[in-house]
């Protein structure tokens, strides 16, 4: 690594050390403080996100949802023509033949990808909706 690295200390119960260390060989991280720095880039977009919603954000949104749901596939296309301006793009896939999913790249104020999400989770027929943002 190239840039200048201060060194701290971290204090973990033993089942946190095995569970990090396990992470670490499986997702063959290079190191410890590699997973860790790692999970601190998400803490940090997550607090970004949480404590500026007016900031621009980028990220997806997945929407899980019964294919079945009557007017289902109508409704969330109402939304998503809706919310156009923070939308950029949109992948439908079907899971089963009950289940479909919805992924949305989103790229937009906080607010309203915050006011989309709570719009699909309302929808009847959705089943999961998981807000995915990062941040540069």
């Amino acid at each position: 690594m190239s840039e200048d690295l201060d060194r701290i200390s971290l204090t973990l119960p033993p089942s946190m050390t095995d569970r990090l260390d396990g992470i670490v060989e499986d997702w063959e991280y290079a190191s410890r403080s590699e997973a860790i720095r790692d999970a601190l880039r998400d803490f940090f977009a997550t607090y970004e996100w949480e404590s500026d919603e007016t900031a621009r954000h980028h990220g997806t949104i997945v929407v899980v949802h019964d294919h079945h749901a009557e007017g289902i596939a109508d409704r969330l296309q109402t939304i998503q023509h809706e919310m156009a301006d923070i939308i950029t793009s949109v992948q439908h896939i079907h899971l089963s033949h009950d289940t479909c999913m919805e992924t949305l790249v989103v790229d937009g104020p906080g607010t309203a990808i915050t006011e989309l999400a709570n719009r699909l989770r309302a929808l009847g027929g959705v089943q999961q909706v998981k807000v995915v943002v990062v941040d540069q």
